[in-house]
């Protein structure tokens, strides 16, 4: 297959815009100007710095669909771990009653029954009240 002919007459637009940049010139004072400008941008620069996370983005260079894909990506994990965290327990694994205030149900099962308040040891008083034993002397026979 030969490419079509080009028409002449399609870059005629072209060539006028040229024709006119060829004449164009900047204002008058441009280049006396230009030097100046261009030192206190470089000053405004040093005195103002970037902050250095700015940087950091711009070195990873990421197109748009690839930045897309990693905040997808990080709002699914984010997602994830909050829909993980409000599960409730399965009934089949242990689950954890912090400091009834009211008697636990004795027909639960699987329940591991924690509490807040320090455990007992040596420097506090043993929680379960204690009873005297009974002595009964026997009789001599």
């Amino acid at each position: 297959m030969k490419p079509a002919p080009k028409n002449p007459d399609e870059f005629e637009p072209v060539k006028k815009l040229l024709a006119l940049k060829r004449r164009e010139e900047p204002p008058p004072g441009y280049f006396d100007r230009l030097p100046g400008e261009v030192r206190a941008r470089i000053v405004r620069a040093e005195a103002n710095p970037e902050p250095w996370w700015r940087g950091w983005l711009e070195s990873w260079d990421l197109s748009p669909t690839l930045a897309t894909g990693y905040v997808a990506a990080a709002l699914a994990l984010l997602l994830g771990g909050v829909w993980f965290v409000k599960q409730p327990a399965s009934e089949g694994s242990p689950q954890v009653v912090t400091t009834p205030v009211q008697p636990v149900d004795p027909n639960l099962t699987n329940t591991i029954i924690a509490s807040n308040a320090a455990p007992p040891g040596l420097f506090n008083p043993p929680s379960l009240p204690v009873q005297p034993a009974e002595f009964k002397k026997q009789q001599p026979k």
